[in-house]
């Protein structure tokens, strides 16, 4: 694990690039929609049943979830969420709209939210599965 001596900031990897200018996450809801306040609530309600994690907002409109690294970002867009996550493996059905293998065993996917019903089950799954992946590699 390498802290950056000027942000504090962990990573995974020694001297990995990053911005370490953090800001507030609030700021990324001020001019939006309270609905996606509301969405990005019921998120890390539901991620908080997972275990230990640390949030690090970053601009321009992204909030990490980390562990020993990051397992989950939430993009705050201008009318939804971007909620995105590593599995290992792919899941190309719906509702992922993006996909990338990143490594052998890694693949990120996307998801955009915008309703309150669009964090089911499924995606549920989809971010404990994403946590575990990290938590316990």
């Amino acid at each position: 694990m390498w802290i950056c001596p000027k942000c504090s900031r962990t990573f995974s990897n020694t001297n990995q690039a990053h911005t370490c200018r953090l800001v507030a996450k609030e700021d990324f809801f001020k001019k939006r929609p309270p609905a996606l306040r509301e969405l990005y609530v019921q998120i890390v309600s539901e991620v908080s049943q997972f275990g230990d994690f640390r949030e690090e907002a970053v601009p321009p409109d992204v909030i990490f979830f980390k562990t020993k690294s990051t397992f989950l970002a939430v993009k705050v867009k201008r009318d939804h969420l971007d909620v995105e996550f590593f599995l290992d493996h792919l899941e190309d059905v719906p509702p992922v709209s993006k996909f990338l293998q990143t490594s052998k065993r890694r693949v990120f996917h996307v998801v955009p939210v915008d309703s309150p019903e669009e964090i089911n089950d499924q995606l549920r799954r989809w971010l404990r599965a994403s946590y575990d992946l990290i938590t316990n590699a």
